[in-house]
């Protein structure tokens, strides 16, 4: 008798099934996809007879990955993006750039720094559509790392493996303080004049790099910092305690923050610290697309090396 005819193995199968491992829920993979639960179903018991293998692990609380569909999530993934940017490479030797990128951005206050290069980007190449993923350095070199993510916007220095980066912001540490603080006149000041100075700080929990690095400056200047508050979250926390005279801090100065009331910001001359930001994408797996983009980033808000410590972690 002849064989039993099987269907062969589309992208779209491998589509599906990446989509149902990375929600565990067939149900919220249908919904990702646009496509009915039923004909999902059969599209991953189709691949599974395809392949010959359990691939997932059925039960009431969703699906889980047997060991070989963990192996082969992994290798669907690569050959989804290598699928997706051969489609970018004809489409830019056809002399067009289109399909989609996402980007990757810790706060409101990065994304806006991006956005006027994103406009003239899209201006430029109409056909790309962009999508956001919100996340902090973490979570984005993990979405990098599996392809969901192209393009990250995270701190650095910090371990890049198997990334390219590009330094695009560079934010200086500076002391800052209620305007009715003793040390308001001062125009500069020094690790060393903090010494007796009570701390609004974040917690080790929220920003663990960060929160070691300062503790070790600190110690380089001859005292540990008296914390008087510790909060999780982002700065603009801290900073509507520090306003109210709670404690003064050392921070990440974006020029946004000049605009709550009752805070002044003074240089710190020793040490100079900065805070430096950058594009990350994964070095053998840039599209066309990223390219073009981070190209003009490049060209837009490429910064020069500068004079001080750069702090990695907030």
């Amino acid at each position: 008798m002849p064989e039993k005819y099987r269907p062969a193995m589309e992208l779209r199968h491998l589509r599906y099934f990446v989509a149902v491992a990375e929600t565990r829920n067939i149900t919220h993979a249908a919904v990702r996809l646009r496509v009915a639960q039923p004909a999902l179903s059969r599209q991953l018991a189709d691949l599974e007879s395809e392949l010959g293998l359990r691939l997932f692990e059925r039960g009431r609380q969703g699906v889980t990955l047997t060991a070989a569909g963990a192996e082969f999530q992994r290798r669907a993934r690569a050959l989804l993006a290598d699928a997706d940017r051969a489609v970018d490479a004809a489409r830019v030797a056809g002399g067009a750039i289109a399909g989609r990128i996402t980007l990757g951005f810790p706060t409101a206050l990065h994304l806006d720094h991006l956005a006027p290069v994103i406009a003239e980007f899209r201006k430029e190449h109409p056909k790309v559509e962009f999508s956001f993923v919100h996340g902090l350095r973490e979570p984005q070199m993990k979405g990098l790392r599996e392809g969901r993510i192209e393009v990250g916007f995270v701190n650095v220095p910090g371990p890049l493996y198997g990334m390219d980066h590009a330094v695009i912001w560079r934010i200086p540490f500076r002391v800052v303080m209620s305007s009715r603080h003793r040390l308001a006149k001062r125009k500069s000041l020094e690790f060393s004049d903090l010494t007796d100075e009570g701390f609004v700080f974040c917690t080790r929990e929220s920003r663990p790099e960060f929160y070691d690095e300062f503790f070790r400056l600190c110690a380089n200047a001859g005292f540990r910092p008296r914390v008087v508050q510790e909060l999780g979250g982002y700065p603009s926390v801290l900073l509507a305690l520090i306003a109210q005279g709670v404690g003064l801090s050392v921070l990440p100065h974006f020029e946004r923050a000049e605009g709550i009331r009752g805070l002044v910001w003074r240089t710190l001359a020793r040490p100079q610290l900065w805070s430096d930001f950058a594009l990350v994408w994964p070095r053998k797996a840039a599209s066309p697309i990223v390219q073009a983009f981070v190209a003009l980033v490049r060209e837009r808000l490429g910064t020069e090396p500068a004079a001080g410590e750069s702090v990695r972690g907030f």
